[in-house]
């Protein structure tokens, strides 16, 4: 399904290729005879697509069920494939790439109607405006760069093949390539700033050399996640102007000059990974049409964009010395137990003995550098024409299946591939241990393993730097890296990725969590992909300033002497991502180079993205210990009861009491005016199951709807699809009546408390409220063992709600997610007494109840600056417009829905007193 996908996408790209150059009249050179233009006029009115897309737009009639189009286009396909069917017109062939003659495969023996081609063809080539109007596409005008929207289209669908009677049929299902991977076209005003604060201080250094022109061709320039390739066109663009302008001596150059320069740079410096194929392609084509000059061929692009992983392999040659890691052989799901302790054990006692010398791997270190110096040879080949575009080709290929280069690529391979083969008896002749891998590295000894190491490098894309772009790590890693690299979360990593990558990136990041959003192990591999002056910028979530991603992260890179020379915090993501972004640049070298955070010149940026000079988290105090916990995880909706059920329980069997409790979660909390518990729970404790069962009413309701949901799982089996609840234990398949996650210890704590403070875990404001302690809460709230206004005052002041901001994660829409371990454990809380407490927390909760709105809703209009006594005449469009959206909330909800329990008039002086209570308590 995937080889056929990609031929279709490749013939669609064709057919958008040479309407681009046809439109552009990029196809002639200027040069051509009087037989040659003749021909040409022949050629634009048989067998251009120019042709093609007039039968669609004039409704000429064609005979929908002929071929005779198709059969046309494919007669225009070889004048670009083979040099004796253009000559005569003046067209000279692409060479190889997207207009190989092989490179559309089996659909040059398929046959496709006139009929279906137009209808492609219309679809390509024409759009219904806002006016829904019929509108033809301008791809003389259209940057290249919006194909990059195709991909992100792309990932939406994935290729399917089924035998449907005696016929196969192709078609498309749902995919989650994009969500999975996080990726999403990035807009163009998110590109400047990244290459302003990175490249440019490269290219501003190299025209400062002798040589300028040599100088700009030596920039390498690397996108790690490239998708369709906009951000490496950017860049490209960027160097190809400076180079132009030099070599015709114009401030702005003519685009002969610039596309000639064009050409050049993308030769010489551009570098691309992405591990989907289709990203790769599509990037291939912008690159080519981007650079192409008339009569010449395609660039060869083969060793500079590539498909692969780029967090997962080797970075540097010099890794290959680490060996087997230990923690290759960690039992995850699928392992058998047994025997990966015994690997673990056997790797520990290998890797004890006499470890690897540089001395011991000189034949390989040696292999290496004949290789290096065979893709500078290779590099330097000629690409004028489409024979020396297949010279290249055919030298790649015999460098790439050299035994040098074999050798070393399996010797990689096998070092990573532990991380991923299962660690099963029936697979021990497959695994590696660490004494075998140095017998291998040091005697080019013959690699016994099944083949299963280069096996799993196919399948999971392995990508080893050094191997896969020797001609710039020769040189020690690139110059500028660029890029948006995908957005996961922490929670979703190992879901999305596999426990196997999740072990490996712990390993190869470290100090890196497995609680890092994915964005963590990319900047990490960024930092060690640049040279000693190289920089790097990069698009990312808020989170990578935040908590453990942080710490994993940008932390690790400001001790190996990185700086964050350029941070802007928070960005609206341009499209329909639904993101907040932050964009970043990192440097190797703070030479000449001054730190910009938000537009202001600063003179450090921390790793916090703060001015201020700091040294990380904050200490954890002994203090507040064991006074902030996390609610508990039921985990099984069936323990849940409406209050119907609960009092009819109760009422049935008194004894029930025991075990039915008031049950509420962060949202209940954040939206219930009332702040009680909307819903009861059964809570078996840590009850036996006899015991349990001389509640028999609850009991029975247990069995029948907890049992069956929680014994899915066995143990050992692997996670549960649940976020708090890291891996399977007896409580959930075999305990099946009491929760995942009881919190024995913050029941016991609270116990003697009538009443404590909660605060949600996630929530838009950091928000804290004092309730009774006689309930079941969920694991969505914080819950803190106090029952003081006093202690509330101080956790909802300003001074708190900074330090919380600070040290917790932010969601989307600049929401929080609350750390109470990062927190509250390390605030140092004043001493002193707040006697407004009590006034300050009565009113807020009266407030509440009078307006009828909850908490969140309550602080909208809290900190609502346009709030003031309105003129209720005006009509409500004409209203937000005077006073705003959040203050036509309130009044709407007041006075036109009447929902609440009194009216705005009297609602916004006390919301106004409310203020000032919190202005007196912050001072």
């Amino acid at each position: 399904a995937n080889q056929y996908y990609t031929q279709q996408l490749r013939l669609i790209y064709r057919i958008l290729f040479l309407i681009v150059l046809e439109e552009r009249k990029l196809i002639y050179p200027e040069d051509l005879t009087e037989e040659q233009q003749r021909l040409r006029e022949v050629y634009y009115r048989y067998y251009s697509i120019e042709r093609l897309r007039k039968l669609t737009e004039n409704r000429v009639y064609v005979e929908a069920d002929k071929y005779d189009l198709w059969e046309s286009l494919k007669t225009t396909f070889l004048l670009f494939e083979y040099e004796d069917y253009g000559a005569n017109l003046g067209i000279k062939p692409l060479g190889s790439g997207l207009f190989a003659p092989n490179a559309i495969g089996i659909l040059k023996e398929q046959f496709l109607s006139n009929g279906n081609l137009i209808e492609v063809l219309k679809r390509l080539t024409t759009f219904v405006n806002e006016q829904k109007v019929l509108v033809r596409v301008n791809y003389s005008d259209l940057d290249v760069e919006e194909f990059g929207s195709i991909y992100e289209g792309l990932l939406e669908y994935d290729p399917k093949v089924e035998k449907i009677g005696s016929l196969y049929q192709f078609s498309f299902v749902a995919g989650d390539d994009r969500s999975s991977s996080g990726s999403h076209y990035t807009p163009e005003e998110l590109v400047k700033p990244l290459i302003k604060h990175s490249l440019e201080y490269i290219i501003a250094d190299k025209l400062k050399e002798e040589n300028p022109e040599e100088a700009l061709l030596s920039i390498t320039v690397c996108d790690v996640a490239c998708g369709s390739g906009h951000i490496l066109l950017s860049a490209a663009r960027k160097i190809a102007t400076e180079l132009a302008s030099i070599r015709e001596g114009a401030e702005q150059p003519s685009p002969t000059y610039y596309r000639a320069a064009m050409k050049d740079v993308i030769r010489n410096c551009i570098y691309g990974v992405d591990l989907n194929p289709l990203a790769v392609e599509l990037c291939k084509v912008a690159l080519w049409l981007e650079a192409h000059n008339p009569n010449e061929p395609l660039n060869f692009l083969d060793h500079h964009i590539k498909c692969g992983n780029a967090i997962v392999g080797l970075a540097h040659f010099e890794e290959l010395q680490n060996g087997i890691a230990t923690e290759a052989f960690k039992t995850l799901p699928g392992d058998d137990k047994e025997f990966a302790a015994t690997l673990r054990k056997k790797n520990t006692t290998e890797r004890k003995s006499k470890q690897i010398s540089t001395y011991e791997i000189k034949k390989v270190d040696n292999n290496l550098q004949d290789l290096q110096k065979e893709f500078a040879d290779f590099v330097a080949l000629p690409e004028t024409t489409p024979e020396e575009i297949a010279a290249k080709s055919i030298a790649y290929k015999n460098l790439t299946t050299d035994k040098k280069w074999y050798r070393l690529k399996n010797l990689a391979d096998l070092q990573v591939a532990q991380f991923f083969i299962p660690k099963t008896v029936e697979n021990r002749e497959k695994l590696t241990t660490n004494e075998k891998y140095k017998t291998y590295l040091n005697s080019g000894a013959q690699i016994i393993d099944r083949g299963a190491a280069s096996a799993m490098a196919v399948q999971k894309r392995f990508f080893h730097w050094f191997l896969e772009f020797p001609q710039v790590f020769s040189q020690g890693g690139f110059d500028c890296i660029l890029g948006n690299p995908p957005y996961l979360g922490a929670k979703y990593v190992s879901g999305k990725v596999g426990n196997n990558s999740l072990n490996y990136f712990k390993k190869q990041y470290f100090p890196a969590k497995g609680r890092c959003d994915l964005i963590t192990y990319f900047i990490r591999r960024i930092f060690s992909l640049k040279n000693n002056f190289g920089f790097s910028a990069i698009i990312s979530t808020n989170s990578i300033s935040q908590g453990d991603t942080r710490d994993g992260g940008l932390k690790v890179i400001l001790a190996e002497d990185g700086h964050i020379i350029f941070a802007k915090k928070s960005i609206n993501w341009p499209g329909v991502a639904g993101v907040n972004v932050t964009l970043l640049s990192i440097s190797k070298t703070k030479k000449d180079v001054y730190c910009y955070l938000d537009d202001i010149k600063v003179n450090h940026i921390s790793d916090l993205l703060y001015s201020e000079i700091n040294n990380g988290a904050p200490c954890l105090l002994i203090e507040n210990s064991d006074m902030a916990f996390q609610g508990s995880i039921i985990l099984g909706d069936g323990f849940l009861l409406q209050n119907e059920v609960a009092i009819s329980l109760i009422k049935k069997n008194p004894i029930n009491k025991d075990v039915i409790s008031p049950y509420i979660g962060g949202a209940d909390v954040s939206k219930i005016p009332n702040q009680i518990a909307p819903r009861f729970v059964i809570n078996f404790r840590n009850y036996s199951e006899k015991k349990a069962r001389t509640y028999p009413d609850c009991f029975k309701i247990i069995e029948e709807k907890v049992k069956p949901y929680r014994q899915r799982w066995k143990l050992d089996e692997g996670k549960v699809p649940i976020e708090g609840v890291y891996a399977l234990r007896k409580p959930l398949p075999e305990k099946w009546w009491i929760y995942a996650e009881k919190r024995p210890k913050l029941y016991d704590t609270i116990k003697d408390l009538p009443k404590v403070i909660v605060s949600p875990l996630v929530s838009k404001y950091l928000t804290f409220s004092l309730l009774d302690s006689n309930q079941v809460f969920n694991n969505k709230l914080c819950v803190i063992a106090s029952d003081s206004n006093e202690f509330l005052c101080l956790l909802q002041s300003s001074i708190f709600e900074v330090w919380g901001w600070q040290y917790s994660t932010t969601m989307r829409a600049a929401g929080i997610n609350f750390n109470p371990s990062r927190v509250f454990d390390s605030f140092p809380f004043a001493l002193n007494r707040l006697d407004l407490s009590t006034e300050y927390v009565s009113l807020r909760s009266a407030l509440m109840v009078k307006l009828n709105i909850g908490l969140t809703e309550l602080l909208n209009s809290f900190n609502n600056q346009s709030l003031v006594k309105v003129n209720s005449s005006h009509l409500d469009n004409e209203f937000i417009k005077k006073y705003g959206k959040e203050t036509w909330n309130l009044y709407n909800h007041l006075e036109v829905k009447k929902e609440g329990n009194i009216g705005y008039e009297e609602a916004v002086p006390l919301i106004f007193k409310l203020r000032e209570l919190h202005k007196e308590m912050d001072e």
